[in-house]
């Protein structure tokens, strides 16, 4: 079976340390969820952002599903970028669209139509985190944490093909009786991969694999 991400020959330039980090081969297989490691953490959320296709490597050859991807092309790779849910402090909604467009504009898009709603799943996250009532709010007037929370379940209602998440405990509640951690679980235990940086036990306890940034090095082993 295919990867779903693959990058070969792969070097970085890290905050943490000077020179590169670099591997062979790095790659996201249906099943995997891997916490990222590194000292200082803001080296993880590079990481996250290359994989997600928002930066680029300083060297290395990106391939999703298979296919080469050319990171120098930002309308090209636009397909790719959709399929992966990357949730982050710098991951944004726009300002002058409302919650509820925000989370159907690329469904408008690629659907190439308007009519469009919601589907269950996004709105019965809503309603738990709290946010249904606010749909045709702008997310200047959320609340940092209701924001937070409406940025996570835009990128699951993407149904992507891969979740990146740097510091989800910054972005859901952390417990079981909280919907979108749940439905987390449930992605993780569909096959959907999942690679992440926390700092919070429960969602490291979700790990079979650790992706770590050291001496050098970036190193994918199982737990």
């Amino acid at each position: 079976m295919l990867p779903i991400i693959e990058i070969t020959e792969l070097a970085l330039a890290l905050a943490g340390a000077p020179g590169h980090f670099a591997t062979n081969r790095l790659a996201i297989a249906q099943g995997d969820v891997v916490a990222v490691v590194s000292d200082p953490p803001i080296d993880c959320r590079h990481m996250l952002r290359v994989l997600a296709t928002l930066d680029r490597p300083d060297r290395g050859t990106y391939r999703f599903n298979g296919d080469m991807v050319s990171l120098t092309d930002y309308r090209r790779s636009l397909a790719v970028k959709r399929r992966i849910g990357y949730v982050a402090a710098d991951a944004a909604m726009i300002s002058n669209r409302t919650l509820w467009e925000n989370f159907l504009l690329t469904r408008f898009y690629y659907e190439n139509d308007l009519t469009i709603d919601i589907d269950k799943t996004t709105e019965a996250l809503c309603r738990d985190a709290g946010l249904f009532p606010h749909l045709h709010s702008r997310p200047s007037e959320l609340s940092d944490s209701e924001l937070l929370r409406a940025i996570t379940i835009r990128e699951m209602g993407k149904e992507p093909a891969v979740m990146l998440i740097d510091r989800p405990e910054n972005f859901l509640e952390m417990v079981d009786a909280d919907g979108i951690f749940n439905h987390l679980k449930n992605m993780i235990q569909s096959g959907m991969p999942v690679v992440f940086s926390s700092h919070n036990s429960k969602m490291n306890d979700l790990a079979n694999r650790r992706l770590t940034l050291a001496g050098g090095e970036i190193r994918k082993w199982p737990l």
